[in-house]
């Protein structure tokens, strides 16, 4: 810690801040990429933690214990569900050991000062320009005419891609200084971020734009309702040219968007058509017809569920719910999975998996929404920046399954460990307080 380098930083910090930039930067154009920075961050972790270079580092019992218990809690699941079945399938915790692991990779870069916000804020959108560059530059992924990389499949690049290209969005909202080059950088990330997600033809991730923005109304009638007399009119006026311009960003990418128009136009009547019985075979159809069976079947094995997907295919086929009625739910599960967050942990490993996957969104989002108005800027935007990032992983989680794969466990973990260290910082974290933004 005592060789400082540019601008102060020691050569640990640098490298830590190379680790941080690289995992959004890589997770959907480099395979594995992601799981570098992940590994580095967690043998350097580990390295400091038992060689006794460390005594900087700080355990906060019991909230850093319920933080890790938090991480670690989907790991634990399936491990309870496997020995329930008395078989044991180590391939089943990958996705789960990498959040495990990011949780020992946050209470390492939580002691360090870095603005972890500000390079999420320029590795976001830089991240969406690779992804776009990758997607057009190599068109034969084998989807059609639908984006897709040679690992990344369209439903979760539209949906990673629409998530991160809203982030970019609102830290140009929420950005302490207004330089232009980082606007231009954020509003092209998010834009290219957007005709991605519009290229992959994923609706799951679409039903996020709502829930994102009355989030935003929501924080920002907060700012607001604290404000002066003399803030709240300037406020409010800003308030409403900003959700007037998303709202016309929408209504022109719905009317100018053949792609867009339809694919939703499509949505609402395959929605109506299952309601009425008229088709069940669309595809927002095929879904709702697997929630349907889903909750039917996960009554046969409440509590630990079935196991990973090679034990649910024999299982399914022999369920005394395998009936005509079920057929197309029961093929679409056999084949790709549940296509959702909540029925693939309740199915796998039961209400103790479901109680996992909940917590690990629920207790980093109840952190994030205490300190989303502290006093210190970098700590209100990583909080509210991990209040989106949660809103549209878990809405677009409920069509498209967001934490099944390792390498989508582990960019959760990541970035959820980088927000929280920046928001938990124990020199820069300060009590919530109800200030409103500088105007």
């Amino acid at each position: 810690m005592k060789h400082k380098i540019n601008h102060g930083y020691s050569n640990l910090e640098c490298f830590v801040i190379l680790c941080v930039f690289l995992f959004p930067v890589t997770f959907l154009s480099i395979r594995h990429g992601v799981h570098v920075s992940l590994l580095a961050l967690a043998l350097l972790a580990v390295y400091y933690f038992w060689s006794g270079k460390a005594p900087w580092i700080l355990f906060n019992y019991p909230f850093d214990a319920l933080i890790l218990l938090t991480f670690s809690g989907v790991f634990v699941s399936v491990l309870l569900s496997q020995i329930s079945r008395g078989s044991i399938d180590f391939s089943a915790f990958d996705g789960p050991s990498r959040l495990l692991i990011a949780g020992v990779v946050f209470l390492f870069i939580r002691q360090l000062n870095i603005p972890y916000i500000k390079i999420l804020s320029i590795a976001i959108p830089v991240g969406l320009i690779c992804v776009f560059l990758s997607v057009e530059l190599n068109s034969a992924a084998g989807w059609g005419d639908r984006y897709a990389t040679y690992f990344v499949d369209p439903n979760t690049l539209g949906a990673q891609s629409f998530i991160f290209g809203m982030l970019s969005f609102v830290m140009i909202v929420w950005s302490e200084k207004k330089f232009i080059a980082s606007i231009i950088l954020q509003a092209l990330g998010g834009f290219l971020g957007l005709c991605v997600s519009i290229g992959s033809q994923s609706r799951g991730a679409w039903l996020v734009a709502p829930f994102a923005f009355l989030l935003f109304l929501i924080l920002r009638l907060g700012d607001i309702s604290i404000a002066s007399e003399d803030q709240k009119r300037r406020m409010l006026f800003q308030s409403i040219c900003t959700a007037s311009l998303i709202l016309g960003f929408m209504i022109v990418i719905f009317y100018f968007s053949i792609t867009l128009s339809t694919r939703i136009t499509n949505g609402y009547f395959e929605v109506r058509n299952w309601l009425t019985g008229l088709d069940l075979n669309g595809s927002a159809g095929v879904r709702l017809s697997m929630w349907k069976f889903g909750f039917q079947f996960v009554k046969e094995s409440l509590l630990f569920g079935y196991g990973e997907e090679k034990n649910m295919l024999v299982v399914l086929k022999n369920s005394p719910l395998n009936i005509a009625a079920n057929e197309i739910a029961i093929n679409t599960m056999a084949a790709t999975g549940p296509h959702s967050d909540i029925l693939s942990k309740l199915i796998s490993a039961g209400l103790f998996g479901l109680g996992a996957y909940l917590s690990l969104l629920l207790v980093p989002f109840s952190i994030f929404w205490k300190y989303r108005n502290a006093q210190v800027f970098n700590v209100k935007q990583a909080a509210r920046i991990g209040l989106f990032y949660i809103t549209g992983l878990f809405i677009s989680g409920l069509s498209n399954e967001q934490l099944s794969l390792k390498y989508l466990c582990t960019l959760y973990g990541l970035m959820i460990a980088t927000l929280l260290s920046q928001v938990l910082n124990n020199s820069l974290a300060a009590e919530p307080t109800c200030q409103p933004d500088a105007e």
